[in-house]
């Protein structure tokens, strides 16, 4: 699908949609209630609102089978949850794919659990809805070793899993944890389950959890899934590039680190007001900065654009984990905002924006990268000429009705 946007600013109010990170959690959560008997006698009951969550959903119905094949779709979330956590149930299970998901790396989540019971054969597949591995062998508790900068999807699994096995075990990290916010909203969930972690952290900051075995899942009562401020963040870019808008059903207390899309754009420049669970963006003189996205990979995208209607040279550092994300990320950034007729330079592990306020417009291809594609769509609120996005329906992934969106807050959007 293409889509073709005019140029034009946004306003009004939306009522943002489910976390996906959240939601994700809660679903896993609530199956694992529901296996040792434990389910809710009223469950939360979560809509699929997005591929990313139909995934989840289908591979958790999966596990009612005693050697599941588990499909997960395009989610890198859902195929490094999933593996830990059905292998602490099952003796076996085959783990599915499309898009770029066969090619996102396992390692070293996959090492560890061959240490600890579990025998991966790893397909070497491509393409869609094909079979990226099989594992065998039930998981065993002891001491794991991860590092913190690889993936926090690896260790959101492993949290996930470890406490339902006989035994306690330990999860060391080597190196300091980022996508820290991530992991945090695991632990909130846990504990809203009665699963109880113990984190620690040694004199070098390097974190350690204690995770006792054979516990018990167990729904609460007066559960919902939060807002989500990762696409929330695009509706708000929106307001600071020359808009006025407010998104509701956002919780400032959330542990969802791309909250932190507030002080990105008061720092910027970018007028902002908040009500309860409702904020306000509006334009303000857009100023350059520099920012490390660490703990926020998946604001860069957005944040790109952002600096893009700067004045001046603003610079997005700690950016090396872009590269294995939907697409690799550095350069979908860079060819995204290039084919707008902005200045952009990229490295491994930076990306360096040099603006002048304004964008051109042109043709993107979103490279099959939902923030990408909405990415671009906010990038025309500041181009002098349409924007065309090419395989537009990227956005399916995380925001099927990102579009329709677009269109009740003024956006002009056509689709071919």
């Amino acid at each position: 699908m293409k889509a073709i946007i005019n140029p034009c600013k946004l306003q009004g109010t939306i009522r943002v949609i489910p976390s996906k990170s959240h939601a994700h959690r809660i679903l896993i959560a609530q199956k694992l209630a529901q296996l040792q008997g434990n389910g809710s006698d009223n469950p939360l009951q979560i809509p699929s609102f997005s591929k990313d969550i139909e995934a989840t959903k289908s591979c958790l119905d999966s596990l009612d089978s005693p050697a599941p094949r588990l499909d997960c779709g395009e989610s890198g979330s859902t195929i490094r949850f999933m593996i830990p956590v059905t292998m602490a149930l099952r003796d076996s299970a085959v783990f599915a794919g499309s898009g770029k998901l066969p090619q996102r790396p396992l390692s070293p989540l996959k090492e560890e659990m061959e240490a600890h019971g579990a025998a991966f054969t790893m397909t070497g597949l491509t393409g869609d809805n094909v079979d990226i591995c099989a594992v065998s062998g039930r998981l065993r508790s002891g001491t794991y070793t991860l590092a913190g900068d690889v993936s926090s999807q690896f260790i959101t699994g492993l949290l996930f899993a470890l406490p339902i096995l006989e035994g306690n075990s330990t999860l060391n990290l080597t190196t300091r944890l980022e996508s820290a916010g991530y992991v945090d909203l695991t632990l909130d969930v846990l504990r809203d389950f009665g699963i109880e972690i113990i984190e620690s952290a040694n004199d070098e900051g390097l974190i350690s959890y204690e995770i006792p075995g054979s516990q018990q899942y167990r729904e609460p009562d007066n559960l919902k899934v939060q807002g989500d401020w990762s696409n929330a963040s695009f509706w708000l870019a929106c307001g600071a590039l020359g808009g006025d808008i407010t998104c509701t059903g956002l919780d400032m207390s959330s542990s969802q680190r791309d909250k932190d899309i507030i002080t990105v754009l008061e720092t910027m420049g970018a007028r902002i007001s908040v009500d309860g669970d409702a904020v306000r963006v509006s334009g303000g003189s857009i100023k350059a900065a520099e920012f490390s996205i660490a703990q926020t990979p998946d604001m860069a995208p957005v944040l790109s654009v952002i600096m893009a209607a700067a004045s001046g040279t603003s610079r997005i550092t700690d950016a090396a984990r872009l590269k294995i994300k939907e697409s690799d990320r550095i350069a979908a950034i860079g060819q995204m905002l290039s084919g707008l007729g902005g200045s952009i330079s990229c490295s491994d592990d930076s990306i360096t924006v040099n603006a002048s306020g304004f964008l051109d417009g042109g043709t993107v291809n979103s490279c099959n990268d939902h923030r990408i594609a909405m990415a671009a769509a906010a990038a025309s609120c500041i181009c002098r000429k349409p924007v065309i996005i090419e395989d537009a329906q990227a956005v399916n992934k995380s925001y099927p009705d990102f579009y329709e969106d677009f269109r009740t807050l003024g956006g002009q959007i056509t689709k071919e």
